[in-house]
């Protein structure tokens, strides 16, 4: 060791590869000097010196590195950005979830509150252009006119075979590479013009009438008159923006100028993105509480209070006021001078749902999740950072909202997939928020009337305080559960609708109330296959079929045929790629004029109810119709007015809504995801089942749910109707015992992904012998049930083929660092042709 007078920092440098993600050491230089921990810097790395953002986890006087290796930091982006607490969150999740140091801090702040680093390519002037071949020789002559390119701006040029032209130049040094930080701090500013003199005055000087202060033209003149008309009556200030509606013509130069000559006083203030304001409040949740509530909040505020990390499970039937005892356990959290988050599924965060909490809490409340601009949630981040925010509502990522005094977390509808990230990190917000919990003191607190197995099983077994509710609120009832058998009665190109449900929507219509129709399938048709072959049509990028879906309606014709008349209104698609293309005229494999359209979706259900409801207004809420931003609240508005009297859709129509005149719920093709290949196939299919008959009869009126289905003696669905969620889980869980599925052990997953098959299927061999041959030699005492390597369910998504390995153990530091030791050793032979990643106990399988 070495001792210099003077600071080094530790850092993670941001876009390491896993195989390189360790802290590194780098020397403070005065000008740089006061820089703390959780700062984002940019550094020189690697031998080429490049670069790039790092983020500093420790400063400190000495270092171990030798003197020589020790680089200057390059310059400070932002300034203590990342809390202590937010570091030791992003050490946890590199940990925990296997990912690289950057991606954890990617993740836990917003994109915007790092600044881009932009890559450019300037032309060196001594080059030697004789050894260069044809492509290089144009890509540098296009870079020497231009002195100063992007990337970006030579794929234009060139398309993606410049990448190999573009090395040769830069190994030859006829071109060199530089990267520097993109200006702008990602806050939104306006300016803001206030009058330096008296209003009259200012007329004055605007007609020409004062000789010492000539203006120098006619839109000066414009833009003083026009600001001193504002300035009427108000005398503060005026934005820029405001002053340009009346004068058009005006221009900031011109602004300046008047600033200039001391007439007009120029600011900037901060502009904040919040869509959501307290005018967004649509319900209270006043009124006195039921008995079971008041037992809850009791129960909850004990340990609450109690000081000490603590977990609950909040288990409720639906319509049973759980989101009333959230509330009231926001409201004592901040009486104590703490802080709460609230995560609801993407699905649930509703007009309705952000009123509620609107409604209780004012401003205090900041609203985060992913259908926000990118500014709108690095706003509403910046917010709860200053302590602007204390009552945070939002989806998965809001659970590192930058909160300082923690004091409840809960997660509601907690048994959604969507809690867990599918991207790195690959993290599951329960573990976030038991760590925050742990680390603050704090409650968390999951809700949810179909928990999942495994949170049922902590609350069984005491790790977590059961806390039930088991009547619905108001005097409500629970609706009444038709099991339809449509075997026999739903065939290919018939209705959708058997006669049952038929009949109660046509009596739910004339009775003026509403229904709620559920599929879990978009689109107009499933598949196209040919009756010749039996091959359907399929995406050329993916293993898949592809989707019928149609872009107008046809009023005449039934059956096969004016299924096949349909054709021409419509495309096939892939809903992997995005992928696109005309229903074909023949069979791509046989060459067959005989196809068939098989299967049904969201828009061949919505032309069928508007055929048996001609007079009644339908609308379809599913992924094609809610593209736009705040497409979601706008068609849940319209059915709350009663703009219309039937809601069909997929998922999105079956969480988290309170519709008062919704008397009838309509389930079709209810087996559609009980016999997927995943062991969570039941606990999904009973949770998706239970949640959306809730939706029924949630006031004074009773509710009728009609599930379809070809299985009516499935105990599931037999079980989702009674809305017994206890007899389910006892004989669910006696299955995962016997066949040690989750929570009696972890599941991790790796995946090798390579456009190339012969690749693909070395490297899955190599994976599999690298696994068995670490397991003998260095962790032998690491138990493991390995299954493959095999194909992905899904086995080409976007050209990319991917192949698996599944290892059933139980994760511990030994068991995590043996998987990390895989993941590193394999990195190191990877190729962007043959990538490697890792998933602990992936949402699906």
């Amino acid at each position: 060791m070495f001792v210099v007078i003077g600071e080094f920092v530790s850092v993670y440098i941001l876009e390491a590869p896993y195989i390189v993600d360790k802290e590194y050491d780098y020397f403070v230089p005065v000008e740089l000097s006061g820089v703390a921990a959780g700062s984002i810097i940019t550094v020189p790395f690697g031998r080429s010196n490049r670069k790039t953002h790092a983020v500093v986890t420790a400063v400190k006087d000495t270092t171990d590195a030798p003197e020589s290796k020790v680089k200057p930091i390059s310059g400070i982006v932002r300034p203590s950005l990342l809390t202590d607490e937010m570091l030791v969150l992003c050490a946890y999740m590199k940990e925990h979830t296997l990912c690289t140091f950057g991606d954890a801090v990617r993740t836990v702040v917003p994109p915007t509150a790092i600044s881009k680093i932009n890559e450019f390519y300037t032309a060196a002037s001594d080059a030697c252009l004789d050894t260069l071949g044809e492509r290089a020789a144009m890509v540098y002559s296009f870079v020497q006119a231009r002195k100063h390119v992007s990337a970006s701006s030579i794929r234009q040029e060139f398309g993606e075979g410049f990448a190999s032209a573009l090395k040769e130049l830069v190994h030859s040094g006829c071109i060199v590479r530089n990267r520097e930080v993109a200006d702008g701090d990602g806050i939104r500013r306006r300016l803001m013009c206030t009058l330096a003199v008296p209003v009259d005055e200012a007329y004055e000087i605007a007609d020409g009438n004062v000789p010492k202060m000539k203006l120098r033209s006619d839109v000066q003149a414009a833009l003083l008159r026009a600001l001193a008309k504002l300035s009427v009556g108000g005398g503060g200030k005026i934005s820029a923006d405001e002053l340009f509606g009346i004068c058009p013509e005006g221009d900031r130069t011109r602004l300046r100028a008047l600033e200039k000559k001391g007439l007009v006083i120029l600011t900037e203030e901060e502009v904040s993105r919040n869509p959501y304001t307290a005018s967004a409040a649509t319900n209270t949740a006043e009124g006195p509480l039921s008995a079971e509530q008041t037992r809850a909040v009791q129960v909850l505020g004990e340990l609450l209070a109690s000081g000490m990390p603590k977990a609950a499970l909040l288990h409720g039937v639906t319509g049973s006021g759980k989101t009333r005892v959230i509330i009231e356990m926001i409201r004592q959290t901040l009486a104590s001078g703490r802080d709460a988050i609230v995560l609801v599924p993407e699905i649930a965060l509703t007009p309705q749902t952000v009123g509620i909490f609107l409604a209780a809490f004012g401003e205090r409340v900041a609203v985060m999740h992913s259908g926000l601009s990118a500014g709108e949630r690095f706003d509403a981040w910046r917010r709860v950072k200053a302590g602007e925010a204390d009552v945070v509502i939002g989806t998965r990522s809001a659970v590192f909202a930058p909160v300082e005094r923690l004091g409840l977390l809960v997660i509601d509808e907690e048994q959604e997939h969507t809690y867990k990230s599918d991207t790195n990190p690959k993290y599951l917000a329960h573990d976030i928020a038991r760590k925050r919990c742990a680390d603050n003191k704090a409650l968390m607190l999951l809700a949810s009337a179909t928990p999942s197995v495994g949170s049922y099983y902590k609350a069984k077994e005491g790790i977590y305080t059961l806390v039930e509710m088991k009547e619905r609120f108001g005097g409500a009832t629970l609706p009444e559960v038709v099991i339809s058998d449509t075997r026999g009665e739903i065939l290919p190109g018939s209705s959708p609708y058997g006669r049952v449900l038929r009949e109660k929507i046509c009596e739910t219509a004339a009775d003026g109330k509403q229904s709620i129709i559920f599929l879990n399938r978009r689109g107009y048709s499933s598949v196209l296959s040919c009756r010749s072959c039996g091959e359907p049509v399929r995406c050329p990028h993916c293993s898949v079929s592809l989707t019928y879906h149609t872009h107008k309606h046809l009023k005449e014709g039934e059956g096969a045929d004016y299924l096949r008349a349909r054709a021409d209104s419509g495309t096939l698609s892939c809903h992997y790629c995005g992928y696109r293309t005309r229903v074909p005229e023949v069979c791509p494999e046989c060459g067959s004029a005989h196809m068939l359209f098989m299967g049904y979706g969201t828009q061949r259900a919505e032309e069928e109810l508007e055929k048996m409801l001609p007079d009644t207004k339908v609308i379809r809420m599913d992924t094609d119709t809610t593209r736009t931003k705040f497409s979601h609240e706008e068609i849940l508005s319209r059915f709350r007015r009663g703009d219309a009297k039937v809601l069909l859709g997929t998922q999105i129509v079956t969480k988290g809504h309170d519709f008062p005149q919704v008397t009838l719920v309509g389930v079709l093709n209810a087996d559609s995801s009980l016999y997927l290949d995943d062991y969570r196939a039941a606990e999904r299919t009973f949770a998706m089942l239970t949640q959306v008959i809730g939706r029924a009869g949630r006031a004074s009126d009773k509710g009728v749910a009609v599930i379809q289905t070809q299985n009516p003696d499935s105990d599931v669905i037999r079980l989702a109707a009674a809305q017994d969620y206890p007899s389910f889980y006892e004989q669910e869980i006696r299955i995962r015992r016997a066949l040690m599925f989750p929570p009696f052990c972890d599941i991790a997953v790796f995946t090798l992904t390579s456009p190339d098959e012969a690749l693909l299927e070395g490297g899955a061999k190599r994976l599999s012998e690298t696994i068995r041959q670490m397991l003998a030699s260095k962790y032998p005492d690491v138990k493991t049930v390995m299954f493959g390597p095999f194909e992905a369910p899904v086995y080409k998504v976007q050209n990319n083929c991917r192949m698996r390995m599944v290892i059933k153990c139980k994760l511990n530091h030994k068991t995590r660092q043996f998987l990390s030791d895989v993941l590193s050793d394999f990195g190191k032979n990877s190729t962007k042709r043959l990538t490697i990643s890792i998933d602990l106990n992936p949402s699906s399988l």
